[in-house]
C-alpha cells in the first residue's frame, strides 16, 4: 500500500524546485527556468492528513501531470529528481 508522510512530501517538493505558498493549505508551485509553469499541488494542515494514502496520491498525480502513481511516489521518495520530473514534462509537451 502506498503511504507517504506529509512532511516528506513537502520537503521533497521544495528540494525539487517547487515554491511553497501558505494559505489555508500549503501550495507548492512548480517553477522551470525561473518561471511558474501553472503546475501545482497542495497539502493540508489538518492532523488527519499527516500521512497521504493512495486516494490523495492519485489526486496529486493528476495535479502534477504524472501518468503513474509510482512516478508520484518516486518524486516524493527521491528516486525521481527535479531534473527527471522536468524531463517527463518536456517529453509530454507540457514544458519547452
Amino acid at each position: 500500500m502506498h503511504q507517504i508522510d506529509r512532511r516528506k512530501i513537502e520537503n521533497n517538493l521544495l528540494l525539487k524546485g517547487f515554491i511553497r505558498d501558505d494559505s489555508h493549505h500549503r501550495y507548492f508551485h512548480h517553477e522551470y527556468n525561473g518561471k511558474r509553469t501553472g503546475i501545482y499541488t497542495f497539502t493540508s494542515h489538518g492532523s488527519e492528513y499527516k500521512t497521504y494514502g493512495l486516494s490523495l496520491l492519485k489526486k496529486m498525480k493528476i495535479q502534477l501531470k504524472l501518468d503513474r502513481i509510482q512516478d508520484v511516489c518516486d518524486l516524493f521518495n527521491c528516486p525521481l529528481s527535479g531534473e527527471d520530473y522536468n524531463q517527463k514534462l518536456i517529453d509530454k509537451g507540457i514544458l519547452d
